[in-house]
């Protein structure tokens, strides 16, 4: 073994026992071990291997291989690698590939054991293991060549804290001690060799220009990436573009090169003022006009076909949009996923302005890259969210209670319409219609982009019906296209029917789009969905066709225990209807938790349906028709519908979130007018397909959010983001007349 080498697995040992005076348990960063304390670790793992020699979980399995790596048994360690490898591939296929950089490790371990220096033994491995792979195998397994090594460090103090002072043989978590430093020990090892090997097999298979600043009309320099396939198969490509303000070089090597290996020109850009362009970053303004000019030089290339397609998702989905807002000749087709929409679900939803997005433009602008460690402060936002919640002070004040000031959310909190700010940023109304390229939308029951998704469905379809664009919806979380199908989301196991490639789908409708291949069987119509519980994918030419009756729900004064009934009949029309009284003023609430695997109720009613007699198929977007009569001018209400299981597991369904002054028109407020009669009309923003159980309810929280992640309303009718505390005055009282329901789409 090389000194270099021999020096650094050494430092990365740890002892057979964690003394109680450790630098490393007190500080953090692995401690300088001796070579005997390197043998006391290995024989820990040795004396921990056979509780785990008939390992058949993906955990004890993952123990398994690291204990054996650490105690130098490499070649079965190797075995054990493929066993684990297996069992993903039939239950989780995307971290399969994330065992190629350990397998590689590993075998580099073996050989260098038999004596071979240790840089041969890594580059021999590497070729094995990686570089003999197919072009489209490497792309899929490129991503996986990283680790967070501050986690890993994070995860050994963890777990060195439980067995301080005790041998790890007889430590309970002895093992996961061994297992986090025996990760900590391979990615320190591979992060700092694999990545002139990995450049060096891309450059062997593909051309890479990562120098590209494209000019714009007005002056600005847009950062850009192109990866090309060496083959001369086709001497003319279709250029694929991620047009991003995610400036992560990483990220948009593995995107760029993946689209390589499916025969096209990758290509990733960077928002202006990200990466090497000069100025400063802006998020959303200039990205339709520069999207549009990087599509116009990439069709005027010589290795070009004139054609263009957009992919990728979140606010990535919206520079696609953004750019088709600009038409551009060349650009014949986009493919989103987990779709933002600016002005429509971020950083507001219904025209109520939340939180969570607060941090993201210190991380989009911060920095030329991404700034990971102020994002990451999660301890920070939620100290800023609890402060402003309790002082009562005004939403605008945000940024004065953090203490750094934030332009960006400040010029968001100007425009709570959906006004001229934000409708040039995407199409709006009629230019839908004038969208005449396929399109394509993947999205999940579990994700937040969901509302962004099927605004731009709804509007495409409604002015322009003839409109090809597809669906493809399932039990699926944001990052499912980057990260792969989770088996579990939410509680959730998912059908084996959903546990499908998403990224393969995209780049076979591409295929189809670009050169006639046929659309994969899961997209044979233009609304596809995956029914959860029922295993199966159903194929509707529109939204409103996913279910074929409307369940009518009235909400009543009846009650069952602490919740109310709904009926499916209508109260007489002298009833009184239920009311709801909100103490705005009120912060005890403060340093609550949500249940995680509970609806949280506070300011809400809580209604349910009896048991089901039998199983009920649940599909589409559920409407609502509220009459009302508050005590102000104005409120926010949010509904979250859930099925609740017969042993008592809530599993969501769908949900809605809007200020009562913009159901009608978003770009305009209409104040009501207290103690009058209203009726607002309304439209889940996000949809479900479920087959509930027989013995499930349907649970439905209808209520006020009044919390510290996103804007309070107090009805005064001023600019929410000016109301405080001061506002409150008498507490908000609703009360829902007769003809008040809710309808569920059901088969």
């Amino acid at each position: 073994m090389p000194p270099a080498f021999r020096r650094l697995a050494v430092a990365l040992c740890a002892t057979f026992a964690i003394p109680a005076n450790n630098a490393f348990a007190e500080k953090g960063g692995p401690p300088v071990a001796a070579d005997a304390d390197a043998a006391q670790f290995k024989g820990a793992a040795e004396a921990l291997l056979p509780a785990y020699t008939a390992a058949t979980s993906s955990t004890d399995l993952t123990r398994l291989y690291r204990l054996q790596l650490a105690a130098g048994r490499y070649a079965t360690a190797e075995d054990t690698l493929a066993k684990l490898q297996a069992l993903y591939r039939r239950t989780e296929p995307s971290p399969a590939d994330g065992l190629i950089p350990w397998r590689t490790y590993t075998r580099a371990q073996r050989y260098a054991q038999d004596g071979m220096a240790f840089p041969s033994a890594f580059g021999r491995a590497f070729a094995e293991s990686y570089g003999d792979l197919s072009n489209r195998r490497m792309a899929d397994v490129l991503p996986w060549w990283h680790a967070d090594l501050d986690e890993l460090h994070r995860a050994y103090d963890e777990a060195a804290k439980a067995c301080l002072g005790v041998a790890l043989a007889v430590c309970p978590s002895g093992a996961e001690v061994v297992s986090t430093r025996e990760a900590l020990a391979a990615w320190e090892v591979l992060m700092s060799t694999s990545p002139l090997l990995i450049r060096a097999d891309a450059e062997r298979r593909f051309h890479i220009d990562d120098q590209l600043l494209i000019p714009t009309p007005d002056g600005a320099q847009i950062d850009a990436l192109l990866v090309r396939p060496r083959s001369t198969e086709r001497p003319k490509r279709v250029a694929l573009l991620n047009f991003t303000i995610y400036a992560n070089d990483r990220w948009s090597f593995a995107d760029a090169v993946k689209m390589a290996a499916y025969g096209y020109a990758g290509v990733v850009a960077y928002t202006r003022g990200k990466g090497r362009s000069p100025g400063p970053v802006t998020p959303y303004e200039h990205d339709g006009a520069d999207a549009a000019t990087v599509i116009e030089w990439l069709a005027r290339q010589p290795w070009s076909d004139g054609r263009v397609g957009m992919f990728s998702g979140s606010y990535n989905a919206s520079t696609q949009w953004a750019a088709v807002k600009h038409r551009p000749a060349a650009l014949k087709a986009i493919a989103t996923n987990a779709s933002n929409a600016p002005g429509v679900d971020t950083p507001m939803q219904g025209n109520v302005f939340q939180s969570f997005i607060y941090p993201w433009p210190f991380y989009t602008t911060d920095t030329k890259s991404l700034d990971d460690k102020t994002y990451g402060d999660t301890a920070r936002w939620d100290r800023l969210e609890r402060k402003w919640y309790a002082s009562g002070r005004p939403y605008r004040d945000l940024d004065k209670i953090d203490g750094k000031p934030n332009p960006v959310f400040d010029t968001w909190l100007n425009h709570p319409d959906y006004d001229a700010y934000w409708r040039r940023l995407i199409p709006y109304g009629r230019e839908f219609a004038g969208v005449d390229i396929p399109v394509f939308v993947e999205t999940g029951y579990y994700d937040g982009g969901m509302v962004g998704a099927l605004h731009y469905l709804e509007q495409h379809y409604r002015y322009r019906p003839s409109a090809d664009h597809r669906l493809l919806v399932g039990p699926y979380h944001h990052t499912a296209m980057q990260t792969g199908v989770l088996p579990v989301v939410d509680g959730y196991a998912i059908d084996p029917a959903a546990r499908i490639d998403l990224q393969d789908i995209r780049l076979k409708w591409f295929d189809h789009v670009f050169y006639g291949s046929p659309l994969p069987e899961v997209l044979k119509d233009r609304i596809n969905f995956e029914v959860m519980g029922a295993n199966r994918w159903r194929h509707v030419p529109a939204l409103s066709q996913m279910a074929n009756h409307r369940l009518r729900l009235h909400l009543t004064t009846r009650r069952d225990g602490d919740r109310l009934l709904f009926s499916p009949t209508a109260p007489a029309s002298s009833a009184l209807g239920p009311e709801l009284e909100v103490n705005l003023a009120d912060r005890s609430d403060a340093d609550y938790q949500p249940s995680t695997d509970r609806p949280d109720t506070r300011n809400a009613l809580v209604y349910t349906t009896a048991p089901l007699a039998r199983a009920t198929e649940v599909d589409g977007l559920f409407h609502g028709r509220f009459a009302v009569e508050i005590n102000k001018r104005d409120f926010d209400l949010a509904i979250s519908f859930y099925e609740q299981r017969a042993d008592g597991r809530y599993l969501s369904l769908a949900s809605y979130l809007g200020r009562a002054s913009y159901m009608a028109d978003g770009t305009h407020r209409r104040l009501l007018v207290p103690g009058r009669r209203t009726t607002l009309t309304f439209q889940s923003q996000t949809l479900t397909a479920r087959l509930l159980s027989p013995g499930s309810r349907i649970v439905a929280v209808v209520g006020v959010p009044k919390r510290p992640d996103m804007q309070i309303n107090y009805g005064t009718g001023k600019d929410v983001s000016d109301e405080s505390i001061t506002d409150a005055k008498t507490p908000l009282r609703i009360r829902w007349l007769t003809g008040s329901y809710i309808e569920l789409p059901i088969m």
